[in-house]
């Protein structure tokens, strides 16, 4: 599920939240792959609530550094959606 196009001068990230799952302890996470649209090898992977980045290739660190703040500023959009409370609509 495609959750927002992030547009940039540099080129377009397209965010999607992978997967919502509980760990053993019965906590909920969210997996979120974040890929750049003009390059289809370039991924990162974050889990949230940790706004964690597992996995990355092809993102200098300071864009990491930002996507873990948008993910850090829509976080309450991104758990709606997971759950499917929410749809998403188009770019934000």
């Amino acid at each position: 599920m495609e959750y927002c196009k992030l547009y940039r001068d540099s080129g377009n990230v397209l965010i999607h939240i992978m997967n919502l799952y509980h760990d053993n302890h019965g906590c909920e996470h969210v997996e979120i792959r974040v890929e750049k649209e003009n390059d289809a090898e370039a991924y990162a992977r974050f889990l949230l609530p940790a706004n964690y980045c597992t996995h990355a290739y092809g993102f200098p660190e300071i864009e990491l550094i930002k996507i873990k703040k948008f993910l850090i500023n829509n976080a309450i959009a991104i758990w709606d959606m997971a759950r499917g409370n929410i749809r998403a609509e188009g770019s934000c």
